[in-house]
């Protein structure tokens, strides 16, 4: 089968998106290669033919490789970072938070909050028949702090701490904050995705807060084939709307008698619709953190399992 893009392009100088698998589709996601003096990985959840391809027109191999850089510990973005460094001998550094999700499927398990679930088996199934690279430990050798540059030689990368998405989810600036890689401030058409433990609303808001006052003139998806500079900012306004799109969603339910999370999850009011029985995991995590927090505010209120509008 032809490849319909290219499976990597230059955004910057030495500075090379390689593009998922599937149009980096979950769960597939980009990565960066930096071809500089110290040849650097940025996430390593791109479809490991397209990592190879990359570096191989670029005159290098897997065991080149010198650091792989992780944003966070979800699964399409520690990815194959393991089985390249098993090879190339590499350091693996990541966010200190996401030590525990990245080192173990265990931990990883334990960050997601997926276990005594309804849907977990299916979860865990979906996990070991798709993904089954990330059900082994990996070796984290580092750590990187927020806003201390990553050396490259010619390029600095520069963490930039935006939790909420998870826990340690990190915004990689380039040479600066005017280039961002934004990961999972993805700007897709889905919007903001916060379906496991360690996800939390308001930091995501905020988090995305930050990058807009930062003004970048280029960002970089996790999860999208090119670039966005032309109404970046638009993009990044209307992402952060649709945390508040979704609670009026909810209170309409809620009002239409989808009166329990179970019930608000069946609709879906969270996901378009649900392909697999594993979305519903992550559609009632985030149904919950959203009721919380109208319950928080006096929007809400509970009964027991019932959700009720608060109309006191």
């Amino acid at each position: 089968m032809t490849q319909e893009y290219s499976v990597h392009i230059e955004i910057a100088p030495q500075v090379h998106l390689i593009r998922g698998a599937n149009r980096a589709r979950f769960p597939e996601a980009n990565c960066l290669l930096i071809d500089d003096e110290i040849l650097t990985l940025v996430d390593a959840g791109a479809s490991l033919p397209h990592i190879e391809r990359t570096l191989k027109d670029l005159g290098h191999e897997i065991s080149d490789v010198d650091q792989i850089v992780l944003t966070h510990f979800h699964v399409d973005h520690k990815g194959y970072a393991e089985r390249i460094r098993k090879v190339a001998h590499c350091d693996i550094v990541c966010h200190e938070l996401g030590v525990e999700g990245t080192k173990s499927f265990e931990g990883l398990v334990d960050c997601y909050g997926t276990r005594g679930r309804a849907h977990y088996y299916a979860w865990e199934s979906f996990i070991k028949k798709w993904l089954p690279h990330v059900t082994e430990n990996y070796e984290v050798t580092g750590t990187f702090q927020d806003g201390e540059d990553i050396d490259c030689g010619n390029v600095k990368l520069i963490p930039i701490h935006t939790p909420g998405h998870t826990q340690d989810h990190t915004c990689i600036g380039i040479n600066g904050r005017k280039v961002i890689y934004l990961v999972d401030i993805d700007l897709t058409r889905f919007g903001p995705w916060y379906g496991n433990a360690v996800s939390d609303i308001v930091q995501f808001k905020e988090s995305i807060k930050r990058i807009m006052d930062m003004r970048p003139a280029m960002g970089i998806s996790s999860h999208l084939m090119e670039p966005i500079s032309n109404g970046l900012e638009d993009r990044l306004e209307a992402y952060l709307a649709v945390f508040d799109e979704r609670n009026q969603r909810i209170v309409h339910n809620v009002e239409e008698g989808h009166d329990t999370i179970e019930k608000l999850a069946a609709v879906p009011t969270i996901y378009p619709r649900i392909p697999h029985e594993v979305y519903l995991v992550f559609e009632e995590i985030m149904l919950e953190k959203h009721v919380r927090l109208l319950c928080e505010r006096g929007v809400l209120r509970r009964d027991g399992e019932k959700i009720l509008v608060d109309k006191r």
